[in-house]
């Protein structure tokens, strides 16, 4: 627990700053060329997924396995792989962005946006390397120098921000050119933070065995990406830019909840596992899944009873339509909590890997669904279609991890939370959000009717109430008690 406090700056640096640039980019770039950078963003993660090629998750793997001293060695054939690979990616995706970019766009390609694919393609290898010597400090258990390069990255990116996209005015430009240069700078740092990547030189039969141990890694990963992004490659080809804006932007206002979830997950992994012996375990792992339901899907109907007044603060009111989609995507942040809690029983059998084919399943059924639902339907189907796969994912997950290890889970009190946040949050839709007495009134009123119909409907007693309003009121015994355990 206190070694995932000292990585929270490092694990929670990039999607804190990406929303915190929001206001910057709606109000500089508008809608139209947002929905640009939220169609070259995630292409530019999707060559990135492919550059690093596994190797952050495989190089832990053999750091530590005992078979093997030369540790050192590891790290720089790991270090040299990702260097190797990400130019030779690099230079294809450079030569070839043209295509690249017409098969990932279609009709909708600008002029401009295949030089822009090749400003990615330049920076590529340094957010590999980044990434790699990010790991390495993991490794050495360099919580200082990891938090310091997050608070590198932070100065970094609002630099070049402030550079090219305020005083320069480049628009779109300016944002690809802003992220291809703290690459550059984040990847040069990393190696200077981490520098015995570069004290010994690396071994051929290590970098062959890191790429064999890494290449069966990347389906998952990119299966990820699809699950996440893979609407981004039918949207161009059913709607403007203008609505791909709306949908990427509510997007990032769904994704607040995953600062609150993020740390959660980062938390309950070693805490669940450190209780599984403990005879109250199962009806402790069922009560966390029952509580993160209730607080998570409340916080849900808070963001998108009120997306409308959240909008108008981060945003401007070009971008209010975003509100409608936010009921749906709310709840991708919280379905990847779910399935980690539930994992616990695949995690007790030593069974994880088969996670992986849970998310592969899922990214299919998000790819159908977004070939059926966006063209009839556009960001609304979009929208339907990425929540839906990501329940499908916590659901599978759920459904392989009790049958691998059963826990009672009250699903009929989980049932009931999702249905009333269904039903709260389309009532608040057909109100309305108009920043209006009567509409802020109501939708008050529905986020306070929230906990009052589910204690109504039995899904927590009165003594669960009387226990959270405690914890509350001394949240720092709850810390000790956390810390104690974990």
């Amino acid at each position: 627990m206190r070694t995932t406090l000292g990585y929270s700056l490092n694990t929670l640096v990039g999607p804190i700053f990406t929303l915190l640039l929001t206001p910057l980019y709606t109000r500089v770039l508008g809608v139209d060329n947002y929905g640009v950078i939220g169609v070259l963003t995630p292409l530019g993660m999707l060559i990135f997924l492919v550059g690093l090629l596994g190797l952050t998750s495989a190089l832990p793997v053999l750091y530590y396995d005992p078979q093997r001293r030369e540790q050192q060695r590891t790290v720089a054939s790991a270090l040299w792989v990702a260097a190797i690979w990400s130019t030779a990616l690099g230079v294809c995706v450079f030569l070839g962005a043209a295509p690249l970019t017409r098969i990932a766009v279609g009709r909708m390609m600008r002029d401009d946006m295949p030089s822009l694919v090749r400003l990615m393609a330049i920076g590529l290898p340094f957010g590999v390397i980044y990434g790699i010597q990010t790991t390495v400090l993991r490794l050495h258990f360099a919580v200082w120098r990891a938090n310091l390069l997050a608070l590198l990255y932070i100065l970094a990116t609002a630099g070049t921000n402030l550079v090219f996209v305020v005083l320069l005015g480049w628009g779109v430009m300016g944002v690809i050119s802003a992220g291809v240069l703290t690459n550059v700078i984040m990847g040069l740092a990393g190696l200077a933070a981490a520098p015995d990547s570069l004290a010994v030189l690396p071994s051929a039969a290590l970098m062959r065995l890191l790429v064999r141990t890494s290449l069966p890694l990347v389906p998952a990963s990119l299966a990820i990406w699809v699950l996440t992004y893979g609407d981004r490659l039918f949207l161009p080809r059913s709607v403007a830019y203008q609505q791909i804006g709306l949908y990427d932007i509510a997007n990032k206002l769904a994704s607040a909840l995953a600062l609150l979830v993020e740390p959660f997950k980062s938390a309950w992994g070693p805490f669940a596992l450190s209780i599984q012996q403990d005879p109250n375990a199962p009806r402790t792992y069922s009560k966390v899944l029952t509580y993160y339901c209730i607080v998570g899907l409340g916080l849900g109907l808070a963001l998108s009873l009120f997306a409308h007044e959240a909008l108008l603060i981060l945003t401007t009111p070009q971008f209010i339509g975003a509100e409608r989609y936010i009921w749906l995507l709310a709840l991708t942040s919280l379905s990847s909590g779910f399935a980690l809690i539930v994992t616990i029983g695949l995690l007790i059998e030593k069974k994880l890997a088969q996670a992986a084919w849970m998310v592969t399943a899922a990214a299919a059924l998000n790819t159908l669904l977004n070939f059926l639902l966006i063209p009839p339907l556009g960001v609304l189907g979009a929208a339907a279609a990425t929540a839906i796969a990501y329940l499908a994912s916590a659901l599978l997950t759920t459904i392989r991890a009790q049958r691998m290890h059963p826990f009672p889970y009250e699903w009929r009190k989980i049932g009931i939370t999702l249905a009333v946040y269904l039903a709260l949050a389309g009532t608040g839709l057909a109100i309305g959000s108009r920043v209006q007495l009567f509409s802020i009134a109501s939708r008050l009123g529905l986020l306070l009717a929230y906990p009052l119909v589910l204690w109504l409907l039995g899904v927590f007693d009165l003594w669960e109430l009387q226990l959270a309003r405690r914890a509350l009121a001394q949240p720092q015994i709850l810390l000790r008690w956390v810390l104690r355990r974990t």
